[in-house]
């Protein structure tokens, strides 16, 4: 989650024309510089030489929140704001903070407020999406996104997350519009290549999607998602092999992700479900999230086919039991019990 937060460009205009630097303009030089100590005593001697300005109290928040110190951004945001209530920046970056805390409610009411007081400002357009996202609320995302987007449409990070909301909501065109747009005007981005390729998938042009996800590895080999969405490619190519390979390299990156060690757990256990290796990354993926209804179905689609039956059932039975499974997959599941039970029969 890439949330957007305000800069000190604002100051640019505020350059005297002669003479001496004043002590934000020379904080603003400083921390374009990089140099993160000079530019906070610089506006620590802003702020106590003029305690009422705003501006000081936002642009020390800037830096302290460089220097990974939330609590004091925070805190620098808060007294600007006490300043100045219609600071739309202060008021972008508080919410910023927020939101990276989980505090979901409270980080959409001061973008809320930003954009109130600068209802041009794109950046607080996308930071409530983000928010609206993080609420579960992808209608009211799909509209934040989508006038921030109006706002600035040269910029590829807000087409990506429309793109992405408006998969959710199943308007695939409309999606795969955006993430067109978003490698035009990003063409070396791994995300945007990677999310053109899942949006191909799912509309099952799975030429196309191999070619944009092999894109996106090899723009950046580190980018996790996109290795493994070439395996989820694969694996509805009925290229299990080949997805293995791309799964691992998945999981490798992102360790703790149990939807990646679910979908290498499933391409295993497609490859051959009688290995062991299948059985323990399906276990693995159940160890990350318990709840993971597709490794939890692929063990037990495993066990059945080793003739564990009773170890399946078990699985099978808790998988049965999530919340959202579809009928037919619970007939599936069935099904697989059905065939080891009969199996396990004619050996007697």
């Amino acid at each position: 989650m890439m949330i957007r937060v305000g800069c000190v460009s604002l100051l640019l205009s505020l350059a005297a024309p002669s003479g001496d630097l004043t002590q934000l303009e020379k904080g603003e030089k400083l921390f374009q510089s990089g140099d993160l100590v000079g530019a906070l005593a610089a506006f620590d001697a802003a702020v106590k030489a003029d305690p009422a300005d705003a501006r000081g109290h936002y642009l020390r928040g800037l830096v302290l929140e460089k220097k990974n110190d939330g609590a004091a951004a925070e805190a620098a945001y808060r007294a600007a704001l006490a300043k100045k209530p219609g600071f739309s920046e202060a008021r972008n970056n508080l919410g910023a903070l927020l939101l990276g805390r989980g505090q979901r409610d409270e980080a959409a009411k001061e973008f809320a407020a930003a954009v109130k007081a600068n209802p041009s400002y794109a950046d607080a357009h996308f930071n409530l999406g983000l928010a609206a996202d993080a609420q579960g609320r992808n209608e009211d995302a799909v509209t934040f996104y989508r006038y921030a987007a109006r706002l600035k449409p040269q910029d590829a990070s807000f087409r990506l997350n429309l793109g992405a909301a408006l998969r959710r909501s199943g308007d695939l065109d409309g999606a795969l519009g955006e993430f067109k747009q978003a490698t035009v005007l990003s063409p070396t981005s791994a995300p945007a290549w990677s999310n053109l390729g899942l949006l191909l998938s799912d509309k099952k042009a799975l030429d196309e999607a191999r070619a944009a996800l092999d894109r996106a590895v090899n723009l950046d080999p580190a980018y996790a998602p996109a290795w493994n969405g070439l395996g989820r490619v694969e694996l509805r190519r009925k290229q299990p092999a080949a997805a293995t390979v791309a799964l691992k390299k998945a999981c490798a990156l992102a360790p703790k992700d149990a939807n990646f060690a679910a979908d290498y757990c499933r391409g295993l256990v497609d490859t051959d479900p009688r290995v062991a290796a299948g059985v323990a990354e399906c276990r693995r993926a159940l160890a990350l999230a318990p709840g993971n209804a597709l490794g939890r179905y692929m063990l037990g689609k495993a066990l059945a086919a080793q003739g564990q039956c009773a170890a399946a059932k078990v699985e099978l039975d808790k998988f049965a039991a999530l919340p959202g499974i579809k009928p037919e997959a619970k007939a599936g599941a069935q099904a697989l019990l059905a065939a080891c039970s009969a199996q396990a029969g004619g050996k007697k």
